[in-house]
């Protein structure tokens, strides 16, 4: 009965993260559209100067792709939680992955003044679904390069000592404010579960003689940006969403961050599946 009652606690606990996770998100969607229409009604007055109108134009475009973004991304999660999402594993070389992706996104990066530097051995050969990591390493990247004002982001992987089930990381570090502690929003539940969890695991490596991924290989950067703050209503959406890709490609995800000192994300994937764990 006791084990049938913490069940339910846990099952009613869950809900209400869910819930609280949709709440905020529709809000998020609320405020966005909020300011879409506000640049329009701006835009379509009669007598704006022909710098405001192109001001608030700039705002539409921004507030149009922002909204489509969140769209994509609750789409996305809904997928997932609903076990539509299959994973496609094949053997690819996931450095030439995670480099080109580098490479791609520098420019946006410096846009903003910020370095974006990717390192790791080459090639890196693995089984995965090499679709899902790279959705995986774009929502990290992305969150981190969105928070993050001086300084820049690392992409770090490497390969694992592992031997009874070999495996791969792949480390994301910004010199970012950090995630303020204490919060309570559904994200940081979130990532206080997936921290647990893959600590979890690597206690079990550990008691069961196998070595783990070796956690100083990729210090976290120095912090070069102002103080901790919130993430904004609705942010924790890509996070989320990666917290359940990893679910499905039988990963771990791990989060280190604390005011002042910037945040690493740590994602431990598989490097082999069986033929029974493929699709």
């Amino acid at each position: 009965m006791s084990e049938l009652e913490l069940a339910l606690a846990q099952l009613k606990s869950l809900e209400q993260e869910r819930a609280e996770a949709w709440r905020e998100a529709a809000h998020d969607l609320r405020g966005r559209a909020h300011v879409i229409a506000n640049a329009f009604a701006v835009l379509t007055r009669a007598g704006v100067p022909e710098e405001s109108r192109t001001q608030f134009s700039e705002v539409l475009r921004r507030g149009v792709q922002s909204l489509n973004k969140l769209l994509t991304d609750l789409m996305d999660q809904a997928r997932l939680e609903a076990g539509h999402e299959r994973r496609d594993i094949t053997h690819f070389d996931v450095a030439s992955l995670l480099k080109e992706f580098c490479d791609a996104n520098r420019p946006l990066a410096a846009e903003r003044n910020l370095f974006l530097i990717a390192q790791g051995p080459t090639p890196l050969m693995v089984d995965g679904d090499s679709g899902k990591i790279q959705r995986i390493v774009q929502n990290l990247v992305l969150n981190a390069l969105k928070v993050t004002e001086h300084g820049g982001v690392k992409v770090t992987w490497e390969e694992g000592e592992n031997h009874r089930r070999p495996q791969w990381a792949m480390c994301v570090q910004d010199t970012g404010p950090g995630f303020r502690r204490g919060s309570a929003t559904p994200l940081a539940r979130v990532l206080k579960r997936a921290t647990a969890e893959a600590h979890d695991a690597e206690q079990r490596n550990v008691s069961s003689g196998s070595p783990a991924l070796q956690t100083d290989a990729a210090p976290t950067l120095a912090s070069q940006s102002n103080p901790p703050v919130q993430l904004p209503a609705g942010e924790g959406i890509g996070l989320s969403i990666v917290k359940r890709l990893c679910e499905l490609l039988d990963a771990s995800i791990e989060l280190e961050s604390s005011e002042g000192e910037g945040t690493t994300f740590r994602v431990i994937f598989p490097c082999r599946y069986g033929e029974s764990a493929r699709g």
